[in-house]
């Protein structure tokens, strides 16, 4: 419950480039849709559009990260999912700041405003 609301959660993990575990993330998606109208997934999606990851801007279409993230808003819009994110990055390494990162939800924001935000002591 998310303030007496009944609400999905979940944490979801996609492979670098595994685009059937984002066809099974669409049906999962569906389906519990058709029972409950307030869901959050906080996912570590290995996929970047400009959408959730300001860092790609320029980035290639061909690159599989790109392909996947293309993918990945195809399953937000068919959803009518909302993005939290607002492009900060969400994975630092060296000279390397992407947002692979995304939170997604629907159903909650007509309740009271949602807030997102990145946490920096733990990026690595």
């Amino acid at each position: 419950m998310v303030r007496n609301i009944r609400t999905v959660t979940g944490s979801v993990y996609i492979p670098p480039g595994d685009s059937n575990a984002l066809d099974l993330l669409d049906s999962v998606i569906g389906r519990i849709l058709r029972q409950c109208s307030q869901v959050v997934i906080c996912m570590d999606a290995n996929s970047r559009n400009i959408l959730w990851d300001n860092s790609c801007i320029g980035l290639s279409p061909s690159c599989k990260s790109a392909q996947m993230g293309a993918k990945l808003e195809n399953i937000i819009d068919k959803y009518d999912l909302h993005v939290h994110n607002n492009g900060v990055a969400t994975y630092r390494s060296g000279d390397i700041t992407t947002a692979p990162d995304v939170t997604l939800s629907t159903g909650l924001t007509k309740y009271s405003n949602v807030n997102w935000s990145t946490v920096d002591y733990d990026f690595r």
